[in-house]
C-alpha cells in the first residue's frame, strides 16, 4: 500500500539516511554506524513509540557488516559508496552521486525519506521522489556564506555546500530545524518556506546525564587535579569550536580557584595540526601543565566528565542548538556561553550558567573565578539547570517528530 494511502494513525516506516559518517565510526562514542547523537536518539525514541527506523549511512570499514539490528525498530544498513574508509568530510560531496544511485536500489517501503546533513539530502530528494514519498530535511549545521567570517557559521567544506543547502531547502517538503536560530538561518540563508520549517529542539537522555552517580576518575586520563577541579571542553577541535578561547580563558583565572582545563574531543583531518597549536597555545598561556588533552569520550565516561566537573565551556562562535550544553545542565554542571553563538541561547540562559556578551578572554576569567568563588551561586546554578534540563527529553522530540510527519503525510493524502 502507498504511503499515501496507509492510515495515518498507523506505526510509521521510516527512513534516516546520513551520508556523513564520523571519522573512527565506533560503537558507544555516541553515535550509531556513524549517526552523530540527535539522529540515533531520535531514532531509539521512536523505535519507543512504536515506529520503525531504517538507519542508512555509509560504509567506512571493510569489517562493518552490511545490516544490523541496533534495537528492536531499528535498523542500521550500510551502503558501499566509495572507499570502505573513513573520507573526510571535505570529500564526502564527491560520493553523493554513488551513494544516491545505491540508495535508490534498495528495495524501500518507507512512508518518508528523513535526510541528516545536506549531502544526504543532495543524494535522497531524487530517491524521494521517484518513491512517491515526501523528503524530510535536517541540517545540523548549515554553512555560512563564502568569505563569511567563523561567526556566521560553519565554513563551506565545498564548493558544492551552500547550491545543496539551498536546493534541499527549496525542494523538500518539510525541513526539520532543532532551534529557532537554525531555523531562522535556513530560511533567509537557503531560502526554505516558513511554514515548511518545523522546530523539534533535541532532547537529553537523563539516564545517562544526571548528577546523581559516580565521577570520573581524572587521573586516567593524566589530568593532575586538585581541590580546584576542572573546567570541562567537549567537543572537536576546530577553530568554529572557539577553543583557543577557552585556553585563554581558563589561563587568565587566578591561580587559588583556576580549574584544570581537560580538552575532550579530537581534531578531524580537515584540522589537520589544529591540536598541536592548541598545546602550544596552553604553554604560552602558562597552563600547559594544567591542561589535558583526551580524545572523544564514550557517552557513559562523558557523563562522569560532566557530573565531576565545575564548570563546563561552550565558547563556540556558532551553534545550531548545543546539545553539550544540554547534557551538562542535565548533568548538574552550569555551562559558560557566548551569548552570540545562536542556538545556545535556547538553552543556556544566566539562570542556568554564564552568558557571555563578548569573547574577550579576561572578561571570561574574571566571571569563572567569581563564580568558582561563589559556592551558593555554584549550587543555584546547579538547581536550575537540571530543572530546565527536565522539561527536554528525548520521549517529547520524538513525539513531536511523529506530528511533523503526520501533518505531513496527512497533506500528501489530501494533496493526492
Amino acid at each position: 500500500m502507498a504511503a499515501a494511502e496507509r492510515e495515518p494513525a498507523g506505526p510509521l516506516r521510516l527512513a534516516f539516511v546520513s551520508m556523513h559518517t564520523s571519522p573512527d565510526d565506533k560503537p558507544g562514542s555516541g553515535d550509531a554506524g556513524g549517526m552523530n547523537v540527535v539522529e540515533s536518539h531520535q531514532a531509539f525514541a521512536l523505535a519507543e513509540l512504536g515506529h520503525s527506523v531504517e538507519l542508512i549511512t555509509r560504509r567506512s570499514s571493510p569489517d562493518q557488516p552490511e545490516l544490523a539490528e541496533l534495537r528492536p525498530g531499528v535498523t542500521l544498513r550500510r551502503l558501499t559508496a566509495g572507499p570502505a574508509e573513513p573520507v573526510a568530510k571535505s570529500r564526502q560531496n564527491l560520493l553523493i552521486g554513488e551513494f544516491s544511485a545505491q540508495l535508490a536500489e534498495l528495495d524501500a517501503d518507507w512512508d518518508l525519506i528523513h535526510s541528516q546533513h545536506w549531502m544526504s539530502g543532495v543524494a535522497a530528494l531524487p530517491v524521494a521522489r521517484a518513491l512517491g514519498v515526501p523528503h524530510v530535511q535536517s541540517y545540523h549545521s548549515v554553512a555560512a556564506p563564502p568569505g563569511a567570517t567563523l561567526d556566521e557559521g560553519e565554513p563551506p567544506e565545498s564548493a558544492d555546500r551552500v547550491a545543496g543547502e539551498a536546493l534541499i531547502a527549496r525542494e523538500s517538503d518539510l525541513v526539520i530545524a532543532v532551534s529557532g536560530h537554525e531555523a531562522a538561518t535556513i530560511i533567509t540563508r537557503c531560502g526554505a518556506a516558513p511554514d515548511r520549517v518545523v522546530v523539534v529542539r533535541p532532547g537529553v537522555d537523563e539516564s545517562v546525564f544526571t548528577p546523581d552517580g559516580e565521577g570520573f576518575d581524572w587521573a586516567r586520563i593524566g589530568a593532575r587535579v586538585d581541590r580546584r577541579g576542572v573546567a570541562l571542553f567537549a567537543a572537536r577541535l576546530q577553530p568554529l569550536k572557539g577553543v583557543a578561547l577557552a585556553i585563554r580563558a581558563i589561563a587568565r583565572v587566578p591561580d587559588e580557584v583556576r580549574p584544570t582545563l581537560v580538552l575532550a574531543g579530537d581534531a578531524s583531518a580537515d584540522h589537520a595540526g589544529y591540536a598541536d597549536r592548541l598545546r602550544e597555545l596552553a604553554e604560552a598561556e602558562g597552563i600547559g601543565g594544567e591542561t589535558t588533552f583526551t580524545g572523544p569520550q564514550e557517552r557513559a565516561d562523558l557523563a562522569r566528565m560532566l557530573r565531576g566537573a565545575e564548570l563546563v565551556l561552550v565558547p563556540s562562535y556558532s551553534e545550531t542548538f548545543g546539545l553539550i550544553a544540554l547534557e551538562a545542565l542535565a548533568s548538574g554542571t552550569p555551562a559558560a556561553i557566548w551569548g552570540g553563538a545562536g542556538g545556545l541561547n535556547e538553552v543556556v540562559s544566566d539562570e542556568t550558567g554564564l552568558v557571555m556578551a563578548d569573547r574577550d578572554p579576561d572578561h571570561w576569567g574574571a566571571e569563572i573565578a567569581a563564580l568558582l568563588r561563589d559556592p551558593d551561586r555554584q549550587r543555584e546554578l546547579s538547581e536550575a539547570a537540571v530543572r530546565r534540563a527536565r522539561r527536554l527529553g528525548w520521549p517529547r522530540a520524538a513525539q513531536r517528530l511523529v506530528n511533523a510527519y503526520r501533518h505531513l503525510l496527512a497533506d500528501e493524502r489530501k494533496d493526492g
